[in-house]
């Protein structure tokens, strides 16, 4: 049990740590997602704009460094609950635009997205409630359940999970590669044949 909330752990800081930076690349994107959503009076837009991408790089980054992990796991599983709620009401309404996700292309609202989030907050609710110390910098308070992994087991599931992220991104780019060259290599259509209005 320790090993699957070492690698639960893991992977929701670099869900995270990738879906910060990607929004932190692309805020005038990002701002207008957040503006979308009809869920913040305007004038708080660009400051939620700046801070959410800010808040999650910084929470994925203490998650990976076991820097009060219960606590940091138990914030992001009540922001992902919100991010799931706040996609449902708009879909309830009838309303879809791109979820400000920030991944690989725009994708547009949907009751996956609502799904996914929610999933991931149940993982990072049994995180926060069980929080492993393994490679942890700083424990910090101990859940109401305790797990214990020792460090010689917990290294090999962290360099597992990191090589699997990278091959996930490597195999994406690789992907998004190929779609553009295919694009490119689609020979134009040709123009319309210009007719003489005199005939």
């Amino acid at each position: 049990m320790g090993l699957l909330l070492l690698t639960a752990r893991c992977v929701i800081a670099a869900v995270f740590l990738r879906a910060g930076l990607a929004k932190l690349t692309d805020l005038g994107d990002f701002r207008s997602a957040v503006r979308n959503y009809r869920l913040l009076p305007p004038a708080l837009v660009p400051a939620v704009a700046v801070s959410l991408p800010l808040a999650e790089v910084a929470a994925a980054m203490m998650l990976a460094a076991g820097i009060l992990p219960g606590v940091v796991a138990g914030l992001l599983a009540l922001l992902l609950l919100i991010f799931a709620a706040a996609i449902a009401v708009n879909l309830a309404h009838g309303r879809v635009f791109d979820c400000g996700c920030a991944g690989a292309a725009p994708q547009t609202i949907s009751w996956a997205h609502v799904a996914s989030n929610t999933a991931l907050a149940v993982l990072a609710a049994a995180v926060a409630l069980a929080p492993p110390t393994a490679l942890a910098l700083w424990p910090g308070p101990s859940g109401p359940f305790s797990v214990t992994t020792s460090r010689g087991d917990a290294l090999p599931v962290v360099l597992t999970v990191v090589l699997g992220l990278v091959m996930l991104t490597v195999l994406r780019r690789a992907a998004r590669v190929s779609r553009l060259s295919r694009t490119l290599r689609r020979p134009a259509e040709p123009a319309p044949a210009l007719t003489d209005p005199g005939r």
